[in-house]
């Protein structure tokens, strides 16, 4: 029964999204259609033939546009490259003109090198209506092109114009152009459906203008098959314009597409020159009768620019090299820099939640200061920077088990994110971000701001996200319906990280479920901790994550520590690749103090199964001010979605520590947002070994910071830090040991537990 829901889901979600489309692409093509019929005459002396011409026309176009609303129009675009083999069968049915066996070699030969040089083979795309209605769109435009030569005859033949200006109509549109300028002035329209009537007028004026050349000029003069393999020319000069702007990288490849359309041409040319002496004796033969030089003239202009678009690609191939090998400079100069300072605390306190947040960090400022503590370990991390962390995953936190500052721990983090993950993820275009955290445990929602974050400055739009909360089987099913309306190798499937692999069911029956949904996708989960309850590594559930995370070759899961890593390579040994980098959280960038501490020490404790299991508090020092709670009950007003939520979560969570002057917790969130405000903290560790397992691979050098397994000597640890840094850290508020009811004073003997 679920089964057949599911299955109805997804048929209502594509009929509605196929809906949308026709309805969009019928608006579209009467826009167009109907700018043709206002500005374009076309007259013959076969009517019957013309009126079937014009249908096929209306229809190829709604079907061009249905296609280019179902899938990308670079997909379309790719299929439409097949046209001269379409053209050429057409042609061969109805006109009855055959294609000489090198014509019929060549066709083949200018299509795959056409589609090669494109970079977009038809394959990287899986809608079937797309697909569908790009091929019908061919099929149906060498009907047209077939009647308009059928009704054209040396007595009677075609002809196309452009219509008297009607004054009439001039004055309707310009008054209709005024209409709009004021109503979007008056802020009547928004700039959206101001910047879609733009587009939707262009794209009308552009096909008229097309079609105009295109059929009016060329068809008239040219076979139908020579009119679709010029068609490839205007293509390949599109797809070459592209490249010489810098809209897409040549190839090696891209150049031998090139070579092969080439060789193509030179065929069908060879084959145009050998049959010239057949419409040189028939002149009034259906196709070409007026101008019989005219089809091999046409294909030799032809290959002279298919000639000058080889020298031009050759150029802007040459240009990309020569990118790459400055590229390849500049990373051998960032290399050679980081031999003299060049860290900069300030810019990092400049990103944070400032104009600059989304923006990617100059490489400079990521790299770290060799003068000074770190200047005997100087060959040493010069050899690391050039190492390649994604083959190497155990080397990643080499310079980070060496820093002391938390400003150096985050940059370092930040680093190795751009560089491991950016290597898997520069490659896309969208993303889909699944599983993000809105809850009150102040950790996960900053995983999810610095995950936000981190796709910003890689400039990876996200096109849609769910929450733990709201990515149900149905909303699923929606994203994976939407997810077909990319490209496998434009999107990429990105699942949050955290600490719950494993150690929690029922977020590892989601994970299943999305490596399900999306199989045919790329996956990326951010960084994950193991956490395998009791050690049980024969439990029935560990056993199950076994199955779906070793073998999954589209899957990429990033550990968030040595111990996950090893875990990880041990148990989960296959096709799914695994590598390490710190937590996304540190993506959110060094934080200032905004409020002054109330507290002396700000212990955070938890409740749950990932408890380290200590009853007791221990009183503090006389004078000093003890607080005792968990930041899941220090609560966060609300939002209207999971990801605007999320942010106010992780605000909240820096609010709730900047209580304290020193932190006590067995959190590792209370470590990681701890180390970005700079205040210095104890860790209590957990059976799991969860805390030590970060921070022996991340922050083990970190000044400021101290580890323990035992909960009685956390509070002794804290009092140490508060001396050790009573002079650089703020002062508590003032006054606080007052009581306004006039009571007793406050002298702060006993932990206080009694609020959040």
């Amino acid at each position: 029964m679920e089964e057949m829901m599911s299955a109805e889901g997804r048929r209502d979600f594509s009929n509605a999204h196929l809906q949308r489309g026709v309805i969009n692409a019928s608006l579209l093509s009467l826009l167009q259609v109907g700018l043709c019929y206002v500005l374009i005459k076309l007259k013959s002396g076969d009517q019957k033939n013309l009126a079937v011409a014009r249908l096929c026309h209306v229809t190829a176009t709604w079907f061009t546009n249905v296609s280019m609303t179902c899938m990308f129009a670079s997909s379309t675009f790719a299929i439409k490259l097949l046209e001269p083999i379409t053209s050429a069968v057409m042609q061969f049915a109805i006109l009855g003109t055959p294609l000489s066996s090198t014509a019929a070699i060549s066709l083949p030969l200018i299509v795959g090198g056409a589609i090669v040089f494109s970079g977009n083979p038809i394959s990287e795309t899986n809608l079937t209506v797309g697909m569908a209605a790009a091929f019908i769109s061919n099929i149906i435009l060498a009907l047209r092109n077939v009647s308009l030569k059928l009704s054209s005859t040396p007595q009677a033949p075609v002809e196309m114009c452009v219509k008297p200006v009607n004054r009439g109509l001039v004055v309707v549109l310009l008054f209709c152009a005024g209409g709009v300028v004021s109503a979007w002035t008056y802020d009547y329209l928004s700039g959206q459906v101001l910047y879609l009537a733009a587009t939707c007028t262009l794209s009308g004026v552009f096909h008229v203008l097309y079609s105009y050349v295109s059929t009016g000029i060329v068809l008239l003069r040219m076979s139908v098959v020579s009119h679709a393999v010029s068609n490839i020319l205007k293509r390949l000069l599109v797809v070459l314009l592209l490249y010489m702007t810098g809209s897409r990288s040549a190839s090696q490849t891209n150049f031998l597409g090139l070579l092969v359309c080439m060789l193509g041409l030179i065929l069908y040319a060879w084959s145009k020159t050998a049959t010239q002496s057949h419409y040189t004796k028939n002149k009034n033969a259906k196709e070409n009768f007026r101008t019989p030089l005219w089809p091999t003239n046409g294909v030799k202009l032809a290959f002279l620019i298919v000639i000058l678009l080889f020298v031009a690609f050759g150029i802007a191939f040459l240009k990309g090299f020569t990118t790459t090998k400055e590229l390849r400079s500049a990373t051998r100069s960032h290399q050679r820099i980081i031999l003299t300072p060049s860290y900069d605390t300030t810019a990092q306190f400049d990103r944070t939640f400032t104009q600059q947040a989304h923006d990617l960090p100059r490489k400079n400022d990521l790299l770290p200061n060799i003068e000074g503590y770190l200047a005997q370990h100087r060959k040493d991390i010069h050899e690391f920077l050039q190492e390649d962390l994604y083959k190497r995953p155990n080397r990643s936190s080499f310079l980070s088990s060496k820093l002391h500052s938390a400003a150096e721990i985050a940059v370092e983090a930040q680093r190795i994110h751009f560089d491991v993950m950016g290597k898997v993820l520069r490659k896309f275009k969208y993303a889909m971000l699944l599983d993000i955290a809105s809850f009150e445990n102040k950790g996960d929602p900053c995983i999810t701001v610095g995950e936000t974050y981190f796709l910003a400055r890689l400039k990876l739009e996200i096109v849609y996200y769910c929450s733990a909360y709201t990515c149900s089987e149905s909303s699923m099913m929606k994203a994976a319906e939407k997810a077909k309306t990319f490209s496998t190798k434009e999107l990429v499937i990105l699942v949050h990280g955290g600490g719950n692999v494993a150690g929690y069911a029922f977020s590892d029956i989601h994970r299943f479920a999305i490596f399900k949904a999306f199989r045919n996708y790329k996956i990326l989960v951010f960084p994950q901790s193991i956490w395998v309850r009791y050690w049980n590594f024969e439990h029935p559930h560990f056993k199950r994550c076994i199955k779906y995370y070793c073998c999954n070759e589209n899957v990429t899961f990033v550990m968030r520590d040595h111990l996950s890593y090893s875990i990880a390579k041990e148990y989960f040994h296959g096709a799914t690749k695994f590598i390490l980098a710190p937590d996304m959280a540190f993506q959110v960038g060094l934080v200032k103090r905004f409020m002054s501490p109330v507290f002396d020490i700000m212990w955070i404790r938890r409740a749950d199964g990932e408890t380290p299991g200590y009853n007791e508090i221990p009183s503090p020092p006389s004078g000093i001010r003890l607080h005792v709670s968990d930041w899941w009950k220090w609560r966060t007003p609300g939002a209207p979605n999971s990801l605007e939520k999320a942010h106010y979560i992780c605000t909240n969570g820096f609010f709730y520590l900047q209580r304290g002057r020193v932190i006590i917790s067995d959190r590792l969130h209370g470590h990681i947002l701890a180390t970005l405000l700079n205040i210095p903290h104890v860790l209590i560790d957990n059976k799991a070994h969860k805390l030590s397992a970060y921070h022996s691979s991340w922050t083990a050098s970190l000044e400021n910071t101290v580890i323990t397994n035992d909960p009685s000597k956390a509070l002794k640890l804290a009092v140490e830090l508060l001396h050790k840094y009573n002079s650089s850290l703020p002062p508590r508020v003032p006054f606080l040991n007052i009581d306004e009811n006039l009571v007793h004073d406050k002298t702060f003997e006993e932990p206080e537990t009694s609020y959040p």
